[in-house]
């Protein structure tokens, strides 16, 4: 077990300029992505419907090599209700983007009243910081619902964006860590 994990950290030290390049490009991308969130926010729609459409034909050659018929159905369904959806969804991005958005808020707006709500009835130990989350996702569904439908036309582009900043800097954080690594010959 030991050696699997040297070789993985000597890995991980010799490709540490890949691990920082790949950070800095997702914060390059990921900053764009929240300076032209409404373009971010289609093409992430357009993404969501392609995806669809490819699980789509999946189901569909799956269902083909299906012997039982009741298999064959369902498997065939699906796939008629991946590509179906998937298609409407790359045909109608911006429609598509403002539902996914009111949904998000809903979803952050009851997600936030259970935080808030769970550390007063049962006793957990990190009850502050779950109710300090709970707060403040309440608050962004609420100042998303607040200026919907306009936020459906940048709110999720500019979610897209936040995480590939979060994302790119934990690549480079890695990368950093891993140029220092101090490895000792195991054998």
């Amino acid at each position: 077990m030991q050696n699997i994990n040297h070789v993985s950290l000597a890995q991980l030290k010799k490709n540490w300029a890949w691990y920082f390049a790949l950070g800095v490009t997702l914060n390059i991308i990921g900053t764009l992505a929240i300076i032209f969130a409404f373009v971010s926010t289609i093409f992430s729609v357009i993404y969501l419907g392609t995806s669809l459409v490819i699980l789509g034909f999946f189901e569909g050659i799956q269902s083909v090599k299906l012997h039982q018929l009741s298999r064959f159905f369902l498997h065939l369904m699906l796939s008629i209700l991946c590509i179906t959806v998937g298609l409407y969804v790359i045909f109608y991005p911006a429609a598509n983007a403002i539902s996914l958005t009111l949904l998000l808020a809903i979803f952050f707006i009851i997600s936030g009243i259970l935080k808030i709500v769970f550390p007063l009835a049962t006793k957990v130990p990190h009850a502050g910081w779950l109710a300090l989350n709970g707060a403040f996702t309440l608050l962004l569904g609420i100042l998303i619902f607040q200026q919907w439908p306009e936020s459906g036309l940048w709110v999720l582009g500019m979610f897209v964006g936040i995480d590939m900043l979060f994302t790119g800097w934990n690549w480079i954080i890695l990368s950093l860590a891993a140029k220092n690594l101090k490895i000792e010959n195991v054998h």
